[in-house]
């Protein structure tokens, strides 16, 4: 008989992300699956996006209900009270040009995702990652370049409603030297000239590493290049872009080095679980941890719109390779305080009651969740991003 995950927060994350949930109250699913899923803060503050609407979805064994003002998902041998994540309330407004900011910024837990581009020239030239669902909108919206005015406002949004703590730009692959943050500086620079927070960059690594210091220099304070498969062979069959204009020994030089610019743990990559061996994410994880690098793990999730049709392994297969991120990320002494709180990933974090039984969290994680550690962790960002950026203007001059 299968043993439930029911009661483990870590291993029910991934359960529910692979399998979905149904839902039996008719308002509950109005609301919650308008669009990517239903955001769920499970026991333990272990927060969720929960897939519902899709067709596996239909199987799945796990049902939320409501009873009174409460909610619950049981999985037929049991249940645990859970928490509905409030849909925030800026995605309701519109920027002063008439744009939704709802279709500017998503939060995803502590992130904000804002793409200021839909574009992604892998889908233009046929080259794109097989894996890919439409990450980058490719119909017809080439053109499509959010201004830096409407991603300011719309950052406002964000932090006045307090919907995350940081913003994560992201841009498509374009054939340029940078890798794409020459795109993006106007608008790291006037987020950072307006609020005081902190901001993640996800692009493609450029092609030389003085524009690594020039990410980190502007302002970012965490960087990621994604590169998604460790297993050479596969990485070159399912992101033929990837392998053929950039190269996957690209990828780890750029990681290796901006691993030495940027602060312990704010430099992350991801590897999709499910589109190599088990075995071969776990090489992937102890390589990125040696050169101090944090890796993300999302689980790969077959659908309709998506050119590959590999079938997802299951929990039972997954949870060792969790467990296996956890023990590399404490060997390598990698600060956790950056990678956490993810509703679409299961962080290292979350998966440490599996490894060592303490479920806690430490003093240094709740310091940096309350609003003074916040605070203090956009400060220290600021003064050690002055502090480096002068001394490298000085060993240069």
């Amino acid at each position: 008989m299968k043993k439930s995950n029911l009661y483990n927060p870590g291993s029910l994350k991934i359960d529910l992300m692979l399998l979905g949930t149904r839902i039996d109250d008719p308002v509950v699913k109005a609301w919650a699956c308008g669009s990517s899923g239903v955001d769920i803060l499970l026991p333990e503050n272990t927060l969720v996006n929960i897939p519902c609407r899709e067709e596996f979805t239909r199987n799945s064994p796990y049902l939320i209900t409501r009873r009174s003002e409460k909610y619950f998902i049981t999985d037929g041998t049991g249940e645990v009270e859970v928490s509905m994540v409030p849909r925030p309330a800026f995605y309701s407004r519109k920027t002063t040009t008439g744009i939704p900011f709802s279709s500017i910024g998503v939060v995803h837990g502590s992130y904000t995702v804002i793409t200021p581009s839909p574009r992604c020239d892998f889908f233009n030239r046929s080259i794109e990652c097989k894996y890919c669902a439409g990450n980058f909108d490719v119909t017809g919206r080439d053109n499509v370049i959010y201004t830096v005015d409407e991603v300011v406002e719309t950052v406002e949004a964000v932090l006045k409603e307090k919907a995350s703590e940081i913003i994560y730009f992201s841009v498509g692959f374009s054939e340029t030297d940078d890798g794409g943050i020459e795109f993006l500086k106007p608008y790291i620079k006037a987020v950072k000239k307006h609020f005081n927070c902190l901001v993640a960059v996800e692009t493609v690594p450029p092609k030389a590493n003085h524009w690594i210091d020039e990410t980190y220099a502007i302002g970012a304070d965490s960087v990621l290049y994604n590169l998604e498969i460790f297993d050479k062979e596969l990485f070159e069959i399912i992101c033929p872009g990837r392998a053929t204009l950039i190269g996957q020994k690209r990828y780890m030089e750029a990681l290796a080095y901006a691993a030495k610019i940027f602060p312990n743990g704010t430099v992350a990559s991801h590897l999709i679980v499910g589109l190599e061996p088990p075995g071969s994410t776990c090489m992937g994880v102890d390589f990125l941890t040696s050169i101090g690098v944090v890796p993300i793990l999302p689980i790969f999730r077959p659908s309709s719109n998506k050119a590959l049709r590999i079938e997802p392994l299951n929990t039972e297969i997954i949870l060792p390779v969790y467990k296996h991120l956890y023990k590399a990320i404490k060997k390598n002494k990698i600060n956790l305080n950056w990678v956490r709180d993810i509703s679409m990933v299961t962080t290292p974090v979350e998966v440490r009651g599996l490894v060592d039984g303490d479920k806690s969290k430490s003093l240094m994680e709740n310091f940096y969740k309350s609003k003074i550690g916040i605070k203090t962790a956009w400060g220290l960002s600021t003064l050690r991003r002055k502090l480096r950026v002068k001394d490298n203007k000085d060993s240069s001059d």
